[in-house]
């Protein structure tokens, strides 16, 4: 038996979860208030048999104790192992490969702590960092900002910081793989930040994972990052997150902007919950992040066309954290950091009545569209209807339907008859002229999964054209984390090395499957089809088991909440059945 299965085995799932949440007797299962989001009706059930959770409510998902811990810690599945291991006394093998890991990880922290440090003190007591100094009192950062972000110096020697660590022991290919030095075409080695303020950007736990850098004069870039290293990914850093989390989570909100010094000046003034994406659009792996302390998010951009642009590509984001999100911008041409430091209180103010993030993109899109005419109408309807298209509750899909349906004169009906149009055509009309195909027959559940990450991993392009399914509907853990990095990283051979002992072993055997490359994309859908059936017909069993469990008689309680669920996945299986139908039916090549 391996370490994985032997926790399950030893895990008693309903004592693990009564530590975070309150579970009582319900038929043969366990119910509770779910610890994921607020409620005051149960909709989260536990399933000891089995060794399984399921949340019925805003969370709609479900695992086993690996990942309730994973989601209720904030673990990856390595931590989850090793956290569950040492708790039912399980002994993990390969410890030494792990060890010599974690040892060469912790060296790239040192160093990096070693280098902030360094900078810190260069911009407190060099001369050289004089102008730093007198251009962060322009900006209004006072001394205990400074202290608390370990803001820093470098000076514009090429080699300073490559000396000053080289004779703290450090080797130069550590260096240059946490991306402390840059390597030119040469071979010469130089310090990548020179004469700029640097910002140390933590981990939630205070790591500091990388570098920003922001120049003293004119020169291009204004601002300039570590690059990719195994400790920072700019595309999943927030900065300050490691200042803001305990506010956050006290708070229950989150405030995200775009700079630096948006930021510090944020927590300066009392602002504690607010953390930045340093200049980026915000991405799905920051606002999985984010949702971890809370799903209560404030977006709060420059009020600039880069700033719109980027706030309407978050709406999707919405359905993610199962919140509203909110937004709030500054003043035309003023940085939020700006109206802060000018008044506090009207920025409090402004967060207060912050404008819900649909209302924000449909008064923007509206804008800029002249509704007395038919085509400015018809422009609004094709910029709007996707925004309201991505809205999975359907009451508030409904809201703004009838809000477009009033800006461009037609009914709601037409428009909900415009948006099922093209769904239908989306679904149908691509898979009725799809050719016949030999199925991946036979496979079920972790196999049919093992197949479809083969796929993928052999075929990356074909992430780029077909639907990927939600990591959620796989049994396997190893199998959830190998596909959040194949579509992170598609078919790169370097996410062998991001992975632990235990899902390196399933990628290996994903890896050696062997493919007929005949029909792959028709083999890809038939693969999600049929987990996404298995899924949800498992997910059928949970609910009918807790509507029984809700009757002393063992019989449903007709629970509308309940109810509900399964009336959308009967419609989803009926979907699914009807694609798999009219592939039946297509004619043979």
């Amino acid at each position: 038996m391996d370490a994985v299965n032997e926790i399950k085995n030893r895990a008693d799932i309903v004592e693990l979860i009564s530590k975070y949440t309150v579970l009582t007797r319900s038929g043969k299962t366990m119910r509770g208030l779910c610890p994921f989001h607020s409620e005051k009706h149960g909709s989260f059930f536990v399933y000891p048999e089995s060794g399984t959770w399921h949340c019925f409510g805003a969370c709609a998902s479900g695992g086993d104790v690996f990942s309730f811990i994973m989601k209720m810690e904030g673990l990856n599945f390595s931590e989850a192992l090793e956290r569950l291991a040492e708790t039912y006394g399980v002994v993990l093998p390969s410890r030494s490969e792990a060890s010599t890991h974690n040892e060469h990880r912790n060296e790239l922290v040192a160093v990096n702590a070693a280098a902030a440090l360094y900078f810190h003190d260069l911009l407190l007591n060099s001369p050289s960092a004089a102008k730093a100094r007198a251009y962060l009192e322009k900006r209004g950062v006072n001394a205990g900002s400074i202290e608390d972000f370990q803001i820093g110096y470098a000076l514009p020697d090429w080699q300073a910081l490559k000396d000053h660590l080289n004779s703290a022991g450090y080797a130069d290919d550590i260096l240059v793989e946490v991306g402390l030095l840059g390597q030119a075409d040469s071979g010469r080695l130089y310090d990548r930040f020179r004469h700029q303020i640097i910002f140390p950007i933590s981990d939630a736990r205070g790591k500091i994972a990388g570098f920003g850098a922001r120049v003293l004069d004119d020169s291009q870039p204004k601002y300039l990052n570590s690059p990719e290293t195994p400790l920072f990914s700019k595309s999943g850093a927030l900065y300050g997150i490691n200042l803001a989390a305990q506010t956050i989570r006290a708070n229950d909100a989150a405030i995200i902007v775009e700079g630096y010094f948006d930021v510090i000046i944020s927590h300066q003034f009392g602002f504690k919950n607010t953390i930045g994406s340093m200049g980026t659009a915000v991405n799905e792996q920051q606002v999985a992040i984010i949702k971890k302390l809370s799903p209560n998010l404030i977006i709060a951009f420059d009020a600039d066309a880069a700033g719109e642009a980027a706030t309407a590509r978050c709406v999707s984001f919405e359905n993610l954290l199962g919140r509203e999100i909110k937004v709030v911008l500054a003043p035309p041409g003023k940085d939020p950091d700006d109206t802060i430091r000018a008044n506090p209180s009207a920025w409090e103010t402004s967060l207060g009545n912050a404008l819900p993030i649909v209302d924000f993109v449909f008064d923007m899109a509206a804008s800029k569209f002249d509704l007395r005419t038919a085509r400015g109408k018809a422009g609004l309807t094709e910029r709007l209807l996707p925004v309201v298209a991505e809205i999975k509750d359907p009451v508030r899909r409904g809201h703004y339907l009838a809000i477009l349906a009033g800006k461009v004169g037609t009914s709601p009906s037409e428009l909900q008859y415009s948006l099922s149009r093209q769904a239908l055509l989306r679904s149908v009309g691509k898979s009725s002229t799809l050719p016949p195909h030999d199925s991946p027959s036979g496979l079920h559940g972790n196999a049919c999964e093992d197949y479809l990450l083969a796929i993928i991993l052999k075929h990356p392009s074909i992430v780029e054209n077909q639907r990927i399914p939600d990591p959620e509907i796989f049994q396997s853990l190893e199998n959830k984390e190998i596909i959040q990095l194949l579509l992170k990283y598609p078919g790169a051979e370097s996410i062998r090395d991001k992975l632990d002992s235990f899902t390196r072993s399933r990628f290996d055997l994903i890896a050696g499957i062997h493919l007929d490359d005949k029909n792959v994309a028709l083999k890809f859908q038939e693969c999600c089809r049929r987990l996404e059936k298995e899924y949800l017909k498992t997910l059928l069993i949970k609910i009918q088991e807790a509507m029984k469990g809700n009757n002393s008689e063992g019989s449903a309680d007709g629970s509308p909440e309940l109810t509900e669920h399964i009336s959308a996945i009967a419609g989803k299986l009926a979907e699914l059945d009807a694609q798999d139908a009219i592939r039946r039916r297509a004619p043979k090549r």
